[in-house]
C-alpha cells in the first residue's frame, strides 16, 4: 500500500531521520515534463530513500517508473517510452562541496532552507532520462520512404555538371 506522496518536503531534515517515501504522482503535476509529451496521461511510480551517508553527507536515493506518450521522430506519430529512473543525489547547500563528493553521487544544490517541491524534484530527473530522439525500435516507416547514401550519390552523379560546357571548349583546341 503506498502512502499520500507530501507536496513539499525539507530533504535534510528527512535525511537526518533516514525516512522513506513512497506512492504515485500525476505526470500532470510536472509542467515542464508535459512540454515534451504527446498526452498528459501518466502516473510515475515513486519511492524514495532518505540518509546520510559514513562522512555525515545527506543524500536522497531515488526510483521513479512511468510510461509516457511522445511523438517519434522518424513517423511523428505517437510512442509509449518506459522511463525507470534510479539516482543517487547528495544534498549540498554550497557550490564549494560539490567538488568533494564521492563519485556516486550527483549533487543537489539546497540554495536555502525552504521546503522543496517535490514533483519538481522527480520531475527534473524524469527529463533528464528522456530520450534525445524518441522513435520506434522497428522500423515505423514504409520501405519505400528509406533510402541509402549509395542511391543519393547515384542521383548526385546522373546530374549535368554546369561546368561540362566548358570542358568540351578545352577539348576543341
Amino acid at each position: 500500500m503506498h502512502q499520500k506522496l507530501p507536496k513539499e518536503i525539507d530533504p535534510l531534515r528527512l535525511a537526518q531521520n533516514g525516512l522513506k517515501l513512497a506512492g504515485q504522482l500525476a505526470v500532470t503535476e510536472m509542467p515542464r515534463l508535459l512540454q515534451s509529451l504527446v498526452s498528459n496521461e501518466g502516473i510515475v511510480d515513486v519511492d524514495i530513500a532518505f540518509d546520510v551517508d559514513e562522512v555525515h553527507t545527506p543524500f536522497m536515493r531515488g526510483e521513479f517508473t512511468t510510461t509516457i506518450s511522445m511523438t517519434c521522430e522518424r513517423c511523428m506519430k505517437e510512442m509509449k517510452v518506459d522511463l525507470d529512473v534510479h539516482c543517487l543525489l547528495a544534498m549540498v547547500t554550497n557550490e564549494r562541496k560539490i567538488e568533494g563528493l564521492a563519485e556516486q553521487y550527483d549533487p543537489w544544490l539546497l540554495e536555502n532552507s525552504d521546503d522543496v517541491l517535490l514533483s519538481s524534484v522527480i520531475e527534473d530527473e524524469l527529463i533528464l532520462a528522456l530520450p534525445l530522439v524518441p522513435r520506434h525500435d522497428e522500423a515505423c516507416l514504409p520501405a519505400s520512404e528509406w533510402s541509402s547514401a549509395d542511391e543519393m550519390a547515384e542521383e548526385i552523379e546522373e546530374k549535368v555538371s554546369p561546368f561540362a560546357v566548358l570542358a568540351t571548349l578545352k577539348t576543341k583546341k
